[in-house]
């Protein structure tokens, strides 16, 4: 969608000023800019996530294109004191699929491991050691949002951001 200048269209005036404060809390948009947000920031939330120059970790340059991607959909604006721990866990949730690509490394097993989505126990065995879990009930409450999905990291995003997109809604009784 193309930028629209509602200044330039309707003049340097309270109109314009005052449409565009009209359109701007109608779509829920948020133009301002993040503070910056860093790799120490993240280390000090999930510092079981590898990031580094080895092998076996997420390159500090793929870090910094997931904090890119972060900072687009992320606005401090919106999610006020959440917002660093939203950034971590947008950039945790790719780190881990970016790891999960590559599964062999085994500095990356323990971050993998821990951020596995599990489901509510339905069944057991004793003599074939078989345990089933119900995932179906995250699957649905998640319909729609891709990869975010896969990890704990990205189901506690979507959980987080639902909240505040529907914060008009709640009801404090």
């Amino acid at each position: 969608m193309p930028y629209i200048d509602m200044i330039a269209m309707l003049g340097y005036t309270n109109n314009a000023y005052m449409m565009m404060e009209a359109f701007r809390s109608s779509s829920n948009v948020v133009l301002t800019d993040n503070p910056e947000y860093t790799l120490c920031m993240f280390r000090k939330i999930f510092p079981i996530i590898p990031i580094g120059e080895g092998e076996q970790e997420v390159p500090e340059a793929v870090f910094n294109l997931f904090k890119a991607m972060a900072d687009k959909a992320i606005k401090k604006d919106r999610y006020f004191s959440a917002w660093e721990y939203l950034m971590g866990l947008y950039i945790a949730h790719m780190s881990i699929l970016y790891l999960k690509a590559n599964q062999g490394d085994p500095s990356s097993l323990a971050a993998i491991q821990s951020s596995v989505p599990s489901g509510v126990a339905t069944s057991k065995s004793v003599d074939g050691l078989s345990i089933s879990y119900d995932l179906l009930g995250t699957a649905d409450d998640f319909a729609g949002y891709g990869t975010w999905k896969l990890t704990t990291y990205g189901q506690q995003l979507i959980t987080l951001t639902k909240m505040y997109g529907h914060a008009g809604m709640w009801v404090n009784g």
